[in-house]
């Protein structure tokens, strides 16, 4: 949808000067892994930042705005693109597949309206494109440079309040005085890690203040929108990663200058928006800003400007593998309900991973919950998760009562799931099948994740979902269409008929025959969780036989290999000698191996 009036070959050389000089500069300045519940103006009154603070007092704060990942590297892709990450094949977390000719990222489409494009630092897309063509330089020019270059975008990225900047506990800021949400254990360590959050969270707002200071003493803040906010939520445990408020729900503040008062959301600045703003939406808007053309493939919408588009009625997102832990969940919400479906619902919520287990708190919390000091609620984070989540965010904003199973909760339930799913039919969702059984498949047919997904002889999205809603039912009266599925000529079906059968352990007996075919299937997804099923069914020979030949053999899915090996707990321990044998500093490996010498 090219809604620009910069359309190529329509408009006249005097009219696009024209046009230029009437541009305006856009100042986007992003911070990383800092949610909405560390900034002062969103609420937070025992932390302390004055210049985010004074930028809202001169601007705009959205209420309602929300990353589509909740983890830096797929929120950042589907920034780039323009597109959410899922629809492109790169929503898991650094996994820099191959650039689709089709996906045209924003700057360049801001050059070639006559931008001077510049970003300061972080990239981190998880595509590869060649950073050359989208920037004119890597890192901040000085203001008196970009002077002489207007119009400009330019791209600020502060660092310190990423998830690095969470991982001591020699705080500043008064540990006694910091706001702890109810999921966290109330401890010494854990109120001293958040205070020292709160110290690298003002050291962060000190640069922003410095960037809008370097702007306004150029002269140039009369003639550029400055925008801010974070790149998701986070960064403490149970933030970033997770699709709960903690982790998605981000600062948004937009400062526009008088002379662009006619794109003010609203008649007085110092004043919020509620309307609900997505990640993906900002690449479009900032395009029609500048008056760029914005791809027909670009799935935001404008929140600002001459073009606004309607409202959306749901905010969707997403979360696949971090680093070296498996995962596969999608969420969408309206204003008050968050609606959350997880499609490997038998893995805690919480699982090990080696960079946030670096932080002091999570090793706190972890320590509380083996102690059995933990409440209910403390103790979800450790425990695995129901197939459906629904939060009344609005009573409930720490998402703590799920209410799927409550009374008078069915059709809200089902008619979200129900937009959900036609929503991933819309984008092409890429998460449906394992992501290295999509990865080999775009391999073998020479091709980008991106067009493969759209390409239903090779990924039958509609098949898969309906296969893993059976799947999710976790019904014994399923049990046959499961094990139909097994025969099935595509992997994807046989893979989620395994994980049906492997939910339901015991109860699958009758379908051991059908499984045991499986522990040869061409596909070692199918491989391994028919495997792990037979484990469950009492068939462990030559299901852990087949698991160990595939590890051996340096499987293309050992990384979902392993992982069920962890998930496997006692059942997988037969297998842990062949992973300690393993020479490798894979991660998966390592905590496999620490569990060994535990």
């Amino acid at each position: 949808m090219i809604r620009s009036i910069l359309t190529t070959g329509l408009v006249s050389s005097a009219l696009l000067n024209a046009v230029s000089e009437d541009r305006p500069n856009i100042l986007w300045i992003t911070s990383e892994d800092n949610s909405v519940d560390y900034i002062g103006c969103y609420g937070n009154e025992m932390i302390n930042t004055p210049n985010i603070d004074k930028l809202a007092a001169e601007g705009f704060r959205y209420t309602n705005c929300y990353s589509n990942a909740a983890v830096c590297s797929p929120s950042r892709s589907t920034w780039i693109t323009g597109m959410i990450a899922s629809s492109v094949g790169s929503h898991n977390h650094r996994s820099s597949l191959k650039a689709p000719n089709a996906v045209k990222p924003y700057p360049m489409l801001l050059k070639e309206a006559g931008y001077y494009t510049t970003n300061g630092k972080k990239t981190d897309y998880n595509i590869p494109f060649n950073q050359g063509k989208l920037w004119d330089k890597g890192n901040p020019e000085k203001w008196s440079v970009l002077k002489n270059k207007q119009p400009f975008f330019q791209v600020i990225n502060l660092f310190d309040s990423h998830e690095s900047k969470a991982m001591s506990t020699k705080n500043k800021h008064d540990k006694n005085k910091v706001v702890l949400p109810p999921y966290y254990p109330d401890t010494d360590i854990v109120r001293k890690n958040t205070a020292f959050y709160y110290d690298s969270i003002k050291k962060m707002d000190s640069k922003l203040g410095n960037a809008v200071k370097g702007l306004e003493k150029a002269g140039l803040a009369d003639n550029t929108i400055v925008i801010y906010c974070s790149d998701h939520g986070g960064a403490l445990p149970r933030g970033k990663r997770f699709m709960y408020n903690s982790g998605t729900h981000a600062p948004l503040i937009v400062r526009i200058p008088a002379k662009y008062k006619k794109w003010w959301p609203n008649s007085k600045t110092g004043t919020t928006v509620d309307r609900l703003v997505s990640f993906v939406d900002m690449p479009a808007t900032w395009l029609s800003l500048a008056g760029a053309k914005i791809p027909e493939n670009y799935q935001g919408r404008i929140f600002l400007g001459d073009h606004k588009d309607p409202e959306a009625e749901y905010h969707y997102s997403f979360r696949g593998r971090n680093d070296e832990r498996v995962e596969n969940a999608r969420a969408i919400r309206d204003k008050q309900f968050l609606f959350v479906k997880n499609y490997i619902p038998y893995v805690p919520r919480g699982q090990k991973l080696t960079y946030q287990w670096k932080i002091p708190l999570q090793r706190e919390w972890e320590k509380c919950f083996k102690e059995g000091t933990l409440n209910k609620i403390q103790s979800r984070y450790f425990q695995t998760k129901p197939q459906y989540e629904l939060y009344d965010i609005i009573k409930d904003p720490h998402c703590l009562e799920n209410l799927a199973s409550k009374e008078g909760s069915k059709e809200r339930v089902q008619m979200m799931n129900k937009k959900l799913m036609s929503y991933q039919q819309k984008i092409h969702d890429a998460g449906l099948i394992p992501e290295s059984e999509v990865n080999k498949r775009a391999k073998d047919n020479s091709m980008t994740v991106y067009e493969l997904i759209r390409k239903e002889s090779l990924y039958n999205l509609s098949a898969y979902q309906q296969a893993a809603e059976t799947t999710l039912e976790k019904k014994t009266a399923n049990i046959p269409v499961l094990t139909k599925y097994l025969s099935h000529k595509d992997s994807g079906i046989r893979y989620w008929g395994a994980t049906g059968l492997m939910m339901l352990g015991k109860e699958a007996a009758a379908a051991k025959p059908a499984l045991k075919k499986l522990l040869s299937d061409e596909s070692h997804n199918v491989r391994a969780m028919a495997a792990w099923a037979l484990i469950k069914l009492g068939v462990k020979e030559p299901a852990y036989k087949a698991i160990k030949e595939m590890i051996n053999s340096k499987s293309y899915a050992l990384m979902e290999i392993l992982n069920i090996v962890d998930w496997m707990e006692e059942d997988g321990k037969p297998l842990h000698s062949t992973v300690k044998n393993m020479k490798s500093k894979d991660r998966m490996i390592q905590w496999i191996k620490q569990d060994v010498l535990d």
